[in-house]
């Protein structure tokens, strides 16, 4: 019985340190450029803008580094959504969706304005973003929009990657963005 004992506890060490070890390796930034909030801020400024003259928007190509599109699975809400849906389960879909609006714009602007925060624990993290866009479409119409997302992170092969996304805009008169448009800052 002692023996059993021994090889129990050995086994149950070397469980022990090698999930550590293997967590350790895949563990995700909490803090700098590859930590959620900044990962956020990153996603609506580089990730969705689209300047004159840019090839055309493929998602899987442009936001990659946000997604798991290997996984798709998740939660993808966003009241702006082209089309008939606005719920989405799928990533590589609700991204599909946005690239007609964004290929018919010459150009895509955004700036971030207040209300940012993050939760972040080992292998999930939660971040809140304000922030205000203007599309100016190749048929000559502006559209500004002042709006506010919340993003559900998942640390996945030591990357974070958006599982849960909650994005809500509503329209506003371009000037009433036009001093937040470039600004990479949150305003508190």
């Amino acid at each position: 019985m002692t023996h059993l004992k021994i090889m129990l506890a050995a086994a149950l060490a070397l469980g022990v340190c090698t999930g550590s070890v293997a967590a350790q390796d895949k563990s995700c930034p909490r803090e700098g450029a590859d930590a959620p909030l900044a990962l956020h801020a990153d996603w609506i400024m580089k990730g969705w803008e689209r300047h004159e003259g840019d090839p055309n928007f493929v998602f899987s190509q442009k936001l990659s580094r946000y997604y798991d599109l290997e996984n798709t699975d998740g939660v993808f809400y966003d009241n702006f959504a082209p089309g008939d849906t606005q719920l989405f389960r799928d990533s590589a879909r609700y991204g599909a969706n946005w690239e007609a609006l964004q290929n018919a714009a010459r150009s895509v602007h955004h700036g971030l304005t207040g209300s940012h925060d993050a939760i972040v624990g080992d292998t999930v993290a939660s971040t809140t973003l304000g922030f205000v866009g203007r599309i100016d479409r190749l048929d000559g119409k502006v559209i500004a929009f002042d709006g506010r997302s919340q993003l559900g992170w998942e640390c996945t092969g030591g990357k974070w990657k958006i599982r849960h996304e909650l994005n809500y805009a509503w329209i506003v008169k371009p000037e009433s963005i036009q001093q937040f448009l470039g600004k990479t800052e949150t305003a508190q």
